[in-house]
């Protein structure tokens, strides 16, 4: 019994916390990002939403999140993920592989300056690209409001 109530709290935590990529689908990013639950997300609530995930990331509090704060923190969300799903273990294995292997061309991607760790402004550009390519009709919020492009859903 303690072991499936402790599943049960670790699968709801990894669901309930924002994702560390910000999606490249604008619905997606809304139910992801949008802290207060009002189905806007406000440049503010984006920023302090990526403030406190960076934080939380950071697990040695040194300011710079290293390879392995970043993809071990991938990785634990993706197990919970994929302990909680019903396909075969093979499915499994393979959604393991491919999204490890994003994972570490992520972080190869957001260490812009190839220093070996991802600095907050790094981290910051990152979410910003995804934030504005969402708010399509460029009012500053990212909601139902903003047209869907080919690129954003």
């Amino acid at each position: 019994m303690k072991i499936k109530i402790a599943f049960l709290a670790a699968v709801l935590t990894a669901a309930a916390a924002p994702a560390f990529a910000a999606s490249h689908a604008r619905d997606t990013f809304i139910k992801e990002q949008d802290l207060n639950g009002d189905g806007v997300v406000t440049k503010e609530e984006f920023k302090a939403g990526r403030e406190k995930q960076f934080a939380r990331i950071d697990a040695n509090h040194d300011g710079v999140l290293s390879h392995d704060e970043y993809v071990g923190e991938f990785k634990g969300r993706l197990e919970a993920r994929l302990a909680a799903s019903t396909d075969t273990p093979e499915k499994k294995e393979e959604e393991r592989m491919r999204q490890m292997r994003q994972a570490e061309v992520r972080f190869g991607v957001l260490d812009s300056d190839k220093s070996g760790g991802i600095t907050p402004a790094e981290f910051e550009y990152s979410g910003w690209r995804m934030f504005v390519t969402h708010d399509t009709n460029k009012d500053g919020v990212v909601s139902a409001a903003d047209p869907v492009t080919e690129d954003t859903n």
